[in-house]
């Protein structure tokens, strides 16, 4: 059963964009979008919604779901640092390191023996990150590699090079939640607030990730970019999610929305709580937006 939050269970403005977290919003417990929830979005576009999807995924893994729904609007990849077209495959904005800021955090995670990849900006038919060796020795990170044999590029003189730097938008890594932890408060400690920083899991994967992005980046800094360009603003938005890098839009959004399942630092920052993933959540959300419209 739904619970509100702040006073707010439905939106002050009526919705005109829609944007939706993957893993642990749209898609339930077993990891497939639910009929229910696929109607709904269906239910949505027909009205007029836009829904953009906005997730940790990087874009293959994102395309994927954005194929499934019939989506081929721009989406919100890589927690926040990659606008890019799933139809077209144009990179529509990308929150680059500056060199010498990702020299800088490589060299961290160096020093502190944890192996890093960087993501890759590239088509659906070259890598998705560069990385330095495979196996690493570090076991959950080989887990992570093990999992996407064939999409990472294994070269061990990538970091030396100073041109490398040029371009890259997500430094990474996998490990256990103390370890990822541990890698934050150095990064942090050493640059405080230079970097927009996110550890959480996936459930795809057994290991915790340390995701580093530019300051700037974030999932509510590149949905704006995607709104600007359609002349959609801030307090028409309704975004929906469950995890650490969903809470700028959920912030900003003007009906911000936690799942239920979120943890209490998610919810804390949204305006209503919706029924967590495994009671479609996102079709009642849907269904408030549509009520909203009909007033």
């Amino acid at each position: 059963m739904s619970q509100t939050c702040l006073g707010q269970p439905i939106p002050k403005a009526s919705i005109r964009l829609l944007a939706l977290d993957v893993d642990g919003t749209i898609l339930g417990p077993s990891g497939q979008i639910d009929p229910l929830i696929m109607s709904s979005l269906h239910q949505a576009m027909d009205s007029g919604i836009r829904i953009v999807l906005c997730t940790g995924r990087r874009f293959r893994r994102a395309s994927a779901i954005a194929a499934k729904i019939g989506l081929d609007s721009p989406m919100v990849c890589n927690s926040g640092a990659l606008v890019k077209c799933p139809s077209t495959n144009k990179t529509f904005w990308r929150a680059d390191h500056e060199p010498e800021n990702a020299q800088q955090i490589i060299e961290i995670f160096d020093r502190l023996k944890r192996p890093i990849l960087s993501f890759l900006d590239l088509s659906l038919n070259d890598p998705d990150f560069i990385t330095s060796k495979y196996p690493s020795g570090c076991h959950l990170f080989d887990q992570y590699l093990d999992e996407n044999q064939g999409l990472g590029q294994i070269d061990p003189h990538w970091r030396q090079s100073e041109s490398v730097f040029n371009g890259h938008f997500h430094l990474c890594a996998a490990g256990s939640h103390d370890e990822m932890l541990n890698v934050e408060q150095e990064l942090e400690r050493l640059r405080p607030g230079a970097y927009q920083i996110f550890v959480q899991k996936s459930p795809n994967y057994q290991a915790w990730m340390c995701e580093v992005l530019r300051r700037d980046a974030n999932k509510w800094t590149a949905l704006k970019t995607i709104a600007d360009d359609w002349g959609i603003a801030g307090h028409e938005i309704c975004a929906v999610g469950d995890d650490a890098n969903d809470i700028p839009m959920i912030l900003q959004a003007g009906w911000g929305v936690a799942m239920g399942h979120s943890a209490e630092f998610v919810k804390k920052n949204a305006d209503w709580i919706a029924p967590d993933n495994a009671h479609h959540g996102v079709a009642d959300v849907v269904r408030i937006l549509l009520e909203r419209q009909q007033r």
